[in-house]
């Protein structure tokens, strides 16, 4: 029950940290639209094939960020478009959108593995 708290502790401050930054995002991001450049396809460990798409965008200023995305989503082909929100004090950091559903869910469970561990270490 010790490795349960421990791990359940691990996964809240790994939710804290993450739901913290994506709502920061949604705070000052902007959202654009991505043009699909390419795509990166690579095998996970159970031999299935996953894709992650190659994207750019133009900022205001005129420059291009092009860069890989962070999610695992399904097969995008040059050139359709992908609608990203990226931080203007570093466009490099760009989402397709926010994960703060998925965190949250991790937070959530993590503070159940803690609650749980940590009553069954007192009884």
């Amino acid at each position: 029950m010790v490795l349960v708290t421990v791990t359940g502790l691990g996964g809240c401050v790994f939710g804290l940290v993450a739901v913290r930054y994506e709502v920061g995002l949604l705070r000052r991001g902007i959202r654009v639209d991505a043009r699909v450049v390419g795509v990166r396809q690579y095998e996970d460990g159970d031999g299935g094939m996953n894709f992650r798409p190659i994207v750019a965008f133009t900022l205001p200023d005129g420059a291009e960020v092009r860069g890989e995305s962070h999610s695992r989503i399904h097969e995008y082909q040059p050139p359709e478009t992908i609608s990203v929100v990226y931080d203007p004090r570093h466009p490099a950091g760009f989402s397709e959108g926010t994960h703060l559903l998925v965190f949250g869910l991790v937070l959530i469970g993590s503070v159940g593995m803690v609650l749980f561990g940590g009553w069954s270490l007192l009884t």
